[in-house]
């Protein structure tokens, strides 16, 4: 296993049974999901879902080059909030981590004088997600999308809104 120089700095070998070296995966903010060819099934690698990963991507950057589309982003990662209703979604870590903001910021924002200081409150959010590498994702058809910044603060302006009915009801 010869390398030069540079592929040594970028590399890095683990040992290890699966569930450790997909956990070590994740540390570095590598996403693992169920579909990803680094987990086994029935004791075997499968490059199955890697492949129509690559055709997808290949699909997607041949239709956005020219264009003003967005690329699609397929694996979410740890801090991106994502927009749906199912419970994986709820359960994102990022969507997690939005609730506990908006936990830390209700006084305040049920507090505000006015909407635009609310507005001021999600804005802040906001920004401390997008501080931390987050983004605001939406699924369309084929992968995740990033939204603008006014549906990002709306996002959390709802999650303020749930929270205040949660503890009331």
């Amino acid at each position: 296993f010869f390398m030069d120089r540079r592929g040594r700095t970028r590399s890095r070998i683990h040992f290890g049974n699966e569930k450790h070296l997909l956990f070590q995966l994740q540390t570095y903010g590598i996403p693992i999901p169920d579909d990803s060819p680094l987990r086994q099934v029935n004791g075997t690698f499968s490059l199955a879902s890697h492949r129509q990963w690559l055709q997808n991507r290949q699909a997607q950057e041949m239709k956005v080059a020219g264009t003003d589309e967005m690329l699609k982003t397929f694996f979410p990662h740890r801090f991106d909030v994502l927009f749906g209703r199912s419970t994986k979604v709820r359960s994102h870590t990022g969507n997690l981590r939005a609730m506990h903001l908006v936990n830390l910021w209700q006084v305040r924002y049920d507090g505000a004088p006015n909407r635009a200081r609310k507005a001021e409150i999600s804005e802040r959010i906001v920004g401390i997600i997008h501080e931390s590498q987050g983004r605001f994702l939406k699924w369309e058809e084929t992968g995740w999308v990033e939204v603008d910044d006014d549906t990002a603060r709306d996002k959390i302006a709802h999650y303020f809104r749930n929270q205040r009915r949660t503890k009331t009801g």
